[in-house]
């Protein structure tokens, strides 16, 4: 996974690896990332080279760090694909969805209920509703 002979330095190589996780939903947005000692033992780097993986994320804007908590996946655009008998609405986020996407308080989350019950919910800073022609 890691090449150390690639013209690609080592800890753009890690980060590569994570943002795919990210973009695949393996890391969630909310969810905190593994520790660093578990990314220096996964990926068999230094730690220095975790860190600078690691704020190479947070400058693209992929991931915000919480000291003391950890580094945490943001939240990143969503598009909810409206169908026919879904509810959309807007409402405050509690206080588990601030935390979970690092929100202020008085921000809203863009809700989708499905005619079957099923229910999404995201930022609605981050998020829009996608009406089929």
């Amino acid at each position: 996974m890691i090449d150390p002979e690639s013209a690609v330095p080592v800890y753009k190589q890690v980060a590569r690896a994570l943002r795919e996780r990210i973009d695949d939903g393996r890391l969630q947005p909310g969810r905190p990332l593994p520790s660093e000692l578990h990314l220096q033992q996964e990926f068999g780097v230094a730690r220095d080279t975790v860190r600078r993986a690691i704020g190479h994320l947070a400058e693209l804007g992929l991931v915000h760090t919480v000291p003391g908590r950890g580094t945490f996946v943001r939240a990143g655009h969503h598009v909810i694909d409206a169908r026919p008998g879904m509810r959309v609405f807007a409402r405050k986020a509690s206080e588990a969805e601030r935390a979970r996407f690092d929100l202020s308080e008085g921000a809203f989350m863009l809700v989708a209920e499905a005619a079957g019950g099923e229910v999404e919910a995201w930022p609605a800073e981050s998020a829009e509703v996608r009406i089929p022609e």
